[in-house]
C-alpha cells in the first residue's frame, strides 16, 4: 500500500471549538501553578527583577507563538510543531523536532505530579497535621488517576474541563494580585524592571528567563488538536498566539504584585521560602489561602490534563507517519481518543514521577526534571522560527509578511539564545541541577545523531515525517483529514 493511500484510526475531528481549543494551551501553561512554583525557581537568579525576566520570557515566547500559529494557518495536523518543521525545514528537522518533543513531553506529566505531591504534602504537614514523609506518593498517585480518567474518555470531555479549571486559576490568582497591588499603591515603581537587583545584573536576568520560559511552556499545546478543533485555521493560530499573549500578561501581573506583596527588600526571603503565593493568600486574604491553594491544585491538574491531551496526539501522529510504534496510533472505538497512547504514557509519567521523587525528594525532583525539559522545548521553539522564515520564502512568497514572517521569528531565536547561554556556558547551576543540564545536552546531541544517521542510512524512514493529514478547507472552513503529500 502506497504511503498515500495509508489507513488509520481516526480522532474525533473538528468536534471543540475556540473555548476549549485557547483553554488547552492555557491550562498546559497552569497559569497559578507556574506563579507559585516555576517562576518561584526564577527568584534565586532574577531575584526583584523577578517581573523584567518574566516579560523577557513572554517576548521571546510571543515571537515564537506567532511563528507557530503562521505555520498552524496552513498545516493543522495532530503532529503540531514536528509536521510544522518537517514542512518548513525538510522531513531532517522534523525528526529532530519528533526527538526533542519525545524527550521534554512525557516529563511535564511527571514534574506536575511531584509538583503536586510536593505541595499537599506541605500542606497536610502544617496545617492537618498529618506528618508521614512518604505521603506524596499518595498524592503523586491521587493526581495520575485523576488524569487518566479525564483524558482517556471523549476528548470533549477533558477540553471542557481545562474551560472550567483554567478560568477558575487565572480568576483566583488575577484577583489577589490585584489585591496586593491596591494594598500597596503607595510603594509601587518600576524597580523590578532593573536589572541591578538581578544576581550579576543581566547574567541574573537571563537565567532567570530560563525558568520564567518553564512557566510558559503549553502555548504551543493547542497545535496537535489541528484535527479535532473547528475551523482549525483560525482557531488554532489564534489560541497559541492568545494564551501566550493573555498569560504573559498575567505572569507580569502577577510577579509585579508579588515583590510587592512580599516587600521589596524582603522579597528574596519571603519568596525562596515555602509555598510563598500561599502565605501572600493568609497575609491579605486571613483565611482566604484555602481558596489560593485549591487554585493551586487546580491548576497543577489541569495542566496534567493538556500536557496528556497534547503528547498523545503527538506520539499517535507519529505512529501514524511511521516513526513510533503502531499501537500508539489506534484510537478507542467509542471515545475517538488514542487510548493506547494515554495508558503508555499514564504508565511511564507514573514510573517517572515516582523514581524521581524517590531518589531525591519531590521538591527537588521537580526541579530537576524542569531543568532536563526547559532546553528541549527552547531548541525546538528555535527551530520552528526558522521553519516560518523558512515556509514563507519558500512556498507562501506572495503571503510573506516582513515583520510576521522574519523580524519576529528572530527576535525569538536572538531573546531564546541568551538564557541557555547562561544556564550552559555562563553560570551553570549547581549541583543536581548541573547533572540535569548534562542528561538535556547529552539528549540533545544523540538526537542529532539519529537524525543524521537516519538521514543518511535509512532515509526511507523519513517519507512520511512531512506528510499532512488533511485537504482544502471545507465550506464550513473544517478540513477532511485524510493523507495528501
Amino acid at each position: 500500500m502506497e504511503a498515500g493511500e495509508r489507513r488509520f484510526d481516526h480522532l474525533r475531528e473538528h468536534s471543540i471549538g475556540l473555548p476549549q481549543v485557547l483553554f488547552q494551551s492555557i491550562t498546559h501553561m497552569a497559569p497559578a501553578a507556574a506563579v507559585a512554583y516555576s517562576i518561584y525557581i526564577s527568584v534565586p537568579d532574577a531575584k526583584q527583577a523577578l517581573p523584567l525576566s518574566v516579560g523577557l520570557a513572554l517576548i521571546a515566547c510571543l515571537c515564537a507563538a506567532t511563528a507557530i500559529g503562521q505555520l498552524a494557518k496552513h498545516l493543522p495536523s495532530a503532529g503540531g510543531l514536528y509536521t510544522y518543521a518537517a514542512r518548513s525545514l525538510g522531513p531532517w528537522a522534523g525528526l529532530l523536532v519528533a526527538w526533542l518533543f519525545v524527550g521534554f513531553q512525557p516529563l511535564v506529566a511527571p514534574f506536575l505530579y511531584l509538583e503536586f505531591g510536593w505541595a499537599m504534602h506541605d500542606v497536610f504537614n502544617t496545617s492537618v497535621g498529618w506528618h508521614w514523609s512518604g505521603q506524596w506518593v499518595v498524592w503523586v498517585l491521587v493526581m495520575a488517576a485523576i488524569v487518566f480518567m479525564l483524558t482517556y474518555r471523549d476528548v470533549r470531555l477533558s477540553t471542557n474541563a481545562g474551560v472550567i479549571l483554567g478560568a477558575f486559576e487565572i480568576a483566583i490568582f488575577g484577583a489577589l494580585a490585584l489585591w496586593i497591588l491596591f494594598s500597596n499603591t503607595g510603594d509601587l515603581n518600576l524597580q523590578p524592571f532593573n536589572p541591578s537587583h538581578a544576581t550579576g545584573h543581566w547574567s541574573g536576568v537571563f537565567k532567570g528567563m530560563v525558568f520564567a520560559i518553564l512557566a510558559f511552556i503549553g502555548f504551543e499545546a493547542s497545535a496537535p488538536l489541528g484535527e479535532e478543533a473547528k475551523n482549525p485555521r483560525r482557531t488554532v493560530p489564534r489560541a497559541v498566539i492568545g494564551s501566550a499573549l493573555a498569560i504573559g500578561i498575567f505572569y507580569v501581573l502577577c510577579s509585579y504584585a508579588w515583590v510587592f506583596g512580599a516587600g521589596f527588600d524582603t522579597f528574596v526571603t519571603q519568596a525562596t521560602g515555602a509555598d510563598p503565593w500561599r502565605n501572600l493568600g493568609k497575609v491579605f486574604w486571613g483565611t482566604g489561602w484555602i481558596v489560593v491553594f485549591l487554585a493551586i491544585c487546580n491548576s497543577i491538574a489541569a495542566n496534567s490534563n493538556a500536557a496528556m491531551n497534547a503528547a498523545t496526539r503527538v506520539f499517535y501522529s507519529l505512529s501514524r507517519n511511521g516513526l513510533a510504534p503502531q499501537q500508539l496510533g489506534r484510537t478507542h472505538p467509542k471515545f475517538k481518543t488514542p487510548h493506547i497512547a494515554i495508558i503508555w504514557l499514564s504508565t511511564i509519567s507514573l514510573v517517572i514521577s515516582l523514581l524521581v521523587g524517590w531518589k531525591w525528594n519531590p521538591g527537588v525532583g521537580f526541579g530537576i526534571i524542569a531543568t532536563i525539559a526547559v532546553p528541549l522545548v527552547v531548541l525546538v521553539y528555535m527551530l520552528v522560527c526558522v521553519g516560518c522564515i523558512a515556509y514563507y520564502l519558500r512556498t507562501r512568497r506572495s503571503e510573506f509578511n516582513p515583520l510576521l514572517h522574519l523580524i519576529l521569528p528572530i527576535g525569538g531565536i536572538v531573546l531564546f539564545f541568551f538564557p541557555l547561554y547562561y544556564q550552559f556556558v555562563k553560570v551553570p547551576p549547581p549541583y543536581p541541577f548541573k547533572w540535569a543540564n548534562w542528561v538535556s545536552a547529552s539528549y540533545t546531541i544523540l538526537g542529532i545523531i539519529v537524525t543524521i544517521l537516519v538521514v543518511t542510512l535509512r532515509p526511507g524512514r523519513l517519507a512520511d515525517v512531512d506528510r499532512v493529514y488533511v485537504e482544502d478547507d471545507t465550506v464550513e472552513g473544517n478540513v477532511a483529514i485524510s493523507p495528501v503529500a
